[in-house]
């Protein structure tokens, strides 16, 4: 179960990055993670990747010590999962059955992004980006 949900987390906040609007890329500066904290809280956005609709929202909460909670929001229903990132070259990686995951900090001013790079178990590839959620 723990896996699935590492998977299901994955993909939906690859998705998000891929998606979210509002956040230009070519002015924020990539920013290395060096403690949970650092990200810590609640991010949140559009998901692409997981549906032709594109229509999905996920929210995300990561917690000081690197766990995560999400729930992704899709017009077929509502699922979610939990599980703990780990730190490595200055990202959070996601690891499980049904997928991998990389989460990188951009930030511009006081402007902050996560940017997800994942792939499925199946190949699919999905991205993602979140914002704090306010």
């Amino acid at each position: 179960m723990a896996k699935t949900a590492v998977l299901l987390c994955l993909v939906a906040i690859a998705s998000v990055l891929g998606g979210c609007a509002g956040s230009d890329m070519g002015s924020m500066t990539p920013t290395p993670i060096t403690d949970f904290k650092a990200v810590a809280g609640n991010w949140h956005g559009p998901v692409t990747g997981i549906s032709q609709r594109n229509d999905d929202w996920v929210d995300v909460t990561i917690t000081p010590d690197g766990k995560y909670d999400f729930g992704i929001f899709r017009t077929i229903g509502v699922f979610g999962g939990q599980g703990t990132f780990t730190l490595k070259d200055g990202k959070l990686e996601l690891r499980g059955e049904r997928g991998t995951a990389t989460f990188a900090l951009f930030q511009a001013g006081a402007n902050r992004m996560l940017q997800v790079q994942g792939v499925l178990s199946d190949g699919r590839q999905v991205t993602a980006r979140l914002s704090p959620k306010s």
